[in-house]
């Protein structure tokens, strides 16, 4: 099936069943799939086929290179609803865990399963919409920073959304072009809803949805080392580019700078503390280093004033 969903260019997608057809094909009414296809009513083949009944919601990766059109894993599924992550229902990703197995696809319908898709490459991986107008362009801008500068060969840019109703493929392939990504490094993934709520749990992420086009969430980036296990996560999206390279090159087996990984580990910290101000963060921390910094110059004078103090006149 694997093989199958990799030579084809796919679209994830929802429905509901509407009725049987011949050749145990079934009639299904899609959602709307953002720029790429109008709410439509079709004869579907399930590949592999299933048992569904009539009125039944259906999730799937829908391929139209095919006559009928072919929905590939389908699985019977609710539309899907932004929340909180059910995380009694997955495997959580933390340090040394592999990555969740899902299928994705890419802004190209690529399709690709995120356990194992990356194997040999050190991934940054984070979450995104592209409907975000504050912390989310500051990502991708980000990212946008270290394309250039990550060797394509060890590294991939990863970016999943979770917004999967609006972020189509080709809404995800437009969004790239907003970035200039570079697909050789830089790819965006989409699932379907029932693939999408699954990811979010297993990595803890919040998607509430605050208004029509807005979502609320935590922000978290992955450094995922080659054998496909994570070897470092951030917990803010204050993180600066400079030290998130130098750790992820250190996680590849590379030489990287010891002083960006510990600046990223400090920023990091203290941002969270901050509730994910990287200004209020780096200023905190500055404000730290200075009261350090004066400590030791008080300390020092002290000692040195005891030394002079002491000596016999």
């Amino acid at each position: 099936m694997i093989a199958v969903l990799l030579a084809a260019l796919l679209t994830p997608m929802h429905g509901v069943v509407l009725s049987p057809a011949a050749h145990g094909d079934v009639v299904v009414r899609n959602d709307a799939i953002v720029d790429m296809l109008p709410a439509t009513t079709t004869r579907m083949r399930l590949s592999p086929r299933i048992t569904v009944r009539p009125g039944v919601g259906i999730d799937g990766l829908l391929d139209r290179s095919t006559t009928p059109w072919t929905l590939r894993d389908p699985e019977v599924a609710a539309e899907f609803v932004a929340g909180l992550p059910d995380v009694a229902k997955a495997q959580p990703v933390d340090i040394g865990k592999p990555l969740p197995k899902a299928t994705l696809v890419d802004q190209d319908g690529h399709a690709m399963t995120l356990h194992d898709a990356f194997a040999g490459k050190t991934v940054l991986l984070s979450f995104i919409f592209t409907r975000c107008t504050d912390i989310c362009p500051v990502i991708s801008g980000k990212y946008a920073y270290m394309q250039s500068r990550l060797d394509p060969a060890k590294f991939l840019l990863a970016e999943i959304t979770l917004d999967p109703k609006y972020d189509s493929p080709a809404v995800l392939r437009a969004y790239a072009k907003r970035f200039s990504a570079d697909p050789k490094i830089w790819r965006l993934f989409v699932g379907t809803g029932s693939t999408t709520q699954r990811v979010l749990d297993a990595f803890g992420i919040n998607s509430l949805l605050v208004a029509p086009a807005t979502y609320q969430h935590n922000d978290k980036l992955y450094i995922i080392e080659p054998t496909g296990k994570v070897a470092y996560i951030v917990d803010t999206a204050g993180w600066d580019p400079q030290g998130v390279m130098s750790e992820a090159e250190s996680v590849a087996g590379m030489a990287s700078n010891p002083f960006e990984r510990l600046k990223l580990s400090l920023i990091a910290s203290v941002v969270a503390v901050c509730g994910g101000s990287q200004y209020a963060g780096i200023v905190l921390l500055e404000m730290i280093l200075f009261f350090i910094v004066l400590a030791i110059v008080t300390a020092s004078l002290w000692w040195v004033g005891r030394v002079l103090w002491g000596r016999p006149h």
